[in-house]
């Protein structure tokens, strides 16, 4: 992951010159696993989590599109059992997201709108009992982001951003799922949905 972040750095500094480049950090909640929370036969509570992003955005010179670089980190604590294999559950489940993104963006006078879209790796660590380390399980997989952005600009550098996003993880098993060709697994494939607020500096000009 550090290796894919610096090689992006790096290619957006080198073409930087007469582009735009973006740093962007944010903190919100939202609700985690919504299948898993809303599905009665399942006993599982999660906690609502702690959303941080951090990301970068290069766009191209006299575009209204971006690349962005993002790592999404999601926490939330979690209580019930694990209906999988029947263990108690009194821990916590953290999610760590990079992705690469498109995002559109238009601008108003002093406010900007758009959507994203990208592609990302997720590395998701379960501790079902908060105490013990030994009851971590870790897994990585492909999901997929959805947002959306509303931009107010403060300052001739700094933007307010509020940023709802859907991350849908796993994709691959859910469709396997729904299809019927898989079991479904605790936490890991399901969605996540998370609303950020906070601030836009830009880099260069």
């Amino acid at each position: 992951m550090r290796k894919s972040i610096l090689t992006f750095l790096l290619f957006a500094t080198t073409f930087s010159f007469g582009q735009k480049l973006d740093f962007g950090l944010s903190v919100g909640t939202g609700k985690s696993y919504l299948f898993e929370s809303i599905n009665k036969t399942v006993n599982v509570n999660y906690g609502a989590p702690i959303s941080l992003i951090t990301e970068i955005k290069f766009t191209p010179k006299d575009k209204n599109w971006g690349i962005k670089l993002r790592v999404h980190n999601i926490e939330s604590t979690l209580k019930g059992e694990n209906w999988v294999n029947k263990t108690p559950l009194n821990g916590y489940i953290n999610s760590i997201t990079t992705s690469l993104i498109l995002e559109n963006e238009i601008a108003k006078k002093h406010f900007s709108f758009g959507f994203n879209f990208g592609l990302g790796l997720t590395k998701e660590t379960i501790q079902q009992q908060q105490y013990y380390s030994f009851d971590k399980s870790v897994q990585n997989y492909t999901s997929l982001s959805v947002g959306a952005h509303l931009t107010h600009k403060i300052s001739k550098d700094f933007d307010f951003q509020i940023l709802p996003t859907l991350l849908w993880q796993d994709p691959f098993k859910t469709i396997g799922y729904l299809t019927g060709k898989r079991n479904a697994n605790f936490a890991g494939e399901d969605l996540t949905m998370t609303l950020n607020f906070g601030l836009r500096y830009r880099l260069t000009k």
